[in-house]
């Protein structure tokens, strides 16, 4: 076989930062329910469906990186906006297609990763950069429409999360929000 043809069909690097690592450790950790084991492969899934969508319009994938604030493929060509969007639509449309199969098959375990999927497929249709629905209304209203956006939904998160927490729901909607805020805190306004 060609140099060529072995390079076309060779796995990119995955990147896993230090801090995710000592997160993922954590979380195994203190996850008495198995909740992590149900959300690996609604997460890998999710990761599939943009790498397919991005295979599709003719990027070429270099790497998968994993840190705290989740998983991001790296790709080299350009895409037009529609096909941006598209891609960055195709791992939550990969998600909920999961999400209805797991929840079909039934029994505990694939219930349990059918929901963590609707979970992770809500969450990433958030209008908030870096996630997938704040990557897609960039492409659609423009870096200051989206972050005008980004920053209200990641407040409303937050206060949400605030709310939860309160409530006695757990933490980690707030510390979603708060992260979220701060990320579209840092995305610069321009014209």
């Amino acid at each position: 076989m060609s140099e060529l043809k072995q390079q076309k069909y060779k796995l990119p690097p995955v990147r896993v930062t230090p801090a995710a690592l000592l997160a993922f450790a954590l979380v195994f950790w203190l996850d008495g329910e198995g909740l992590l084991a149900c959300a690996a492969p609604a997460a890998a899934v999710h990761e599939l469906g943009h790498l397919l969508a991005l295979w599709l319009c003719g990027a070429r994938i270099e790497g998968l990186s994993l840190g705290l604030s989740g998983a991001r493929l790296d790709y080299a060509g350009a895409l037009s906006r529609a096909q941006t969007v598209l891609c960055a639509l195709a791992g939550p449309l990969a998600g909920a297609l999961y999400a209805l199969a797991a929840c079909r098959i039934g029994g505990a375990f694939w219930l349990r990763s059918g929901a963590a999927s609707l979970c992770l497929t809500a969450f990433n249709l958030l209008p908030v950069l870096p996630l997938d629905g704040g990557r897609a209304l960039l492409c659609l209203a423009g870096p200051r429409w989206s972050a005008r956006v980004g920053e209200a939904a990641a407040c409303l998160l937050a206060l949400l999360g605030l709310a939860a927490l309160l409530g006695g729901w757990g933490l980690t909607p707030f510390v979603a929000g708060i992260g979220l805020l701060i990320h579209a805190r840092r995305v610069p306004l321009k014209n």
